[in-house]
């Protein structure tokens, strides 16, 4: 019932091809990094402001990367990866964070503050995908253990209130943004697991403020099923699809010994089946999304959150998601362009050399093609 492998294998093919031309040779700081000829961020969605080397698209690429390169017994790609993680590796602010990285290289300031501000989903695309490389086999450097311990430990600083497990969008943020809790919740969790696992060095802490996270955040579902944007207000689809997201990856990582240990499985299995039915209504007989009053965010119309939502109602499974899934792949096949690489939205100008959206759309395809066995 869902899109052919062999259509996801050629969109990620097409998105893997450009982030190879896209990957930064050129000798200096950005060695091993990936620029993004249209680096736009909401809610200014401006794609003609000036390219950047987003932190976020070199997690996603160099997991992509590693992933297919392992799978292939490619050593080019996997020296790639390696090259984008030690490139990460060096840029991690001494607080542990990540600045959230806008047009012309300038740090976001969301706040007006002028003062550093680090980002909790920019961190968490990064740890995400150093996290699962170092768990499928990168050779583990102390560099990355090291790495992975300050972006835990920058995470638990900005959990406000202490033991709440409300963790902010970006630091100063007055906001609980549900998508930001899980993006902390898998950062912490991530870190957790490849600490215990790869470096013998397991940090209960760690373990303690993911769980936190998913509890707070499970009480903040609607009864429809949508995880809104903020605590109580913000019906969206995209953010639904990736507390959804989040919440799958900390939960595939979660030690079995420990499992008794951290949410009740039965109360997630229900959040996910409310939040797949909402998603599921939000799809279109044609595969095209239901924006008009399901979606108030700055993600509305991108093509982004259609590769997000098929990803986790296949991942969910189940007769109606995979349905609701297929309809999905359909329409996102139908939008490819003449370059081979799906466009950022759905209407309007054809932008496609957007890299994080591209690398992180890789990300959501990959497992769904015969180009790595996981992802």
């Amino acid at each position: 019932m869902s899109t052919g492998g062999h259509e996801m294998e050629s969109i990620c093919e097409a998105i893997l091809a450009y982030l190879m031309r896209c990957q930064d040779f050129a000798p200096g700081e950005y060695y091993g990094s990936f620029w993004s000829e249209k680096a736009y961020h909401g809610p200014l969605l401006d794609y003609h402001a000036g390219g950047a080397h987003h932190h976020r698209g070199a997690g996603s690429a160099g997991l992509a990367l590693w992933l297919v390169g392992k799978q292939r017994g490619d050593a080019g790609l996997m020296h790639r990866a390696e090259w984008a993680f030690d490139w990460l590796v060096a840029r991690q602010r001494p607080s542990g964070g990540y600045l959230e990285i806008q047009n012309n290289e300038k740090p976001s300031d969301w706040e007006y503050t002028g003062l550093e501000e680090c980002s909790t989903i920019e961190t968490a695309f990064v740890i995400h995908g150093l996290g699962h490389v170092l768990l499928h086999g990168l050779p583990p450097k102390k560099s990355y253990m090291e790495c992975l311990q300050r972006a835990g430990l920058w995470q638990l600083s900005i959990e406000w209130p202490a033991g709440s497990g409300v963790f902010p969008h970006h630091e100063r943020s007055p906001y609980d943004c549900l998508n930001a809790n899980l993006h902390a919740a898998e950062t912490l969790m991530v870190s957790f697991a490849a600490l215990r696992q790869v470096y013998g060095r397991p940090l209960n802490i760690f373990f303690q403020g993911a769980r936190r996270s998913v509890l707070h955040t499970l009480d903040q579902q609607w009864p429809n099923g949508c995880f809104p944007y903020r605590a109580g207000e913000g019906i969206t689809i995209n953010y639904t699809s990736l507390v959804l997201w989040c919440l799958m990856n900390t939960l595939d990582l979660v030690p079995e010994p420990l499992r008794d240990r951290f949410v009740p499985r039965e109360r997630v299995d229900e959040a996910v089946e409310r939040a797949t039915a909402f998603l599921r209504g939000c799809v279109a007989e044609d595969g095209s999304l239901l924006w008009e009053g399901n979606e108030t965010s700055t993600a509305k119309h991108n093509i982004w959150c259609y590769a997000l939502t098929y990803h986790v109602l296949r991942r969910a499974g189940g007769e109606e998601n995979e349905q609701a899934a297929a309809r999905l792949g359909r329409f996102l096949a139908s939008r490819r362009t003449a370059s081979g690489l799906l466009p950022m939205r759905d209407q309007g100008e054809e932008i496609t050399e957007c890299a994080f959206m591209q690398a992180d759309m890789l990300l959501f395809l990959l497992p769904f093609s015969a180009l790595a066995s996981t992802a």
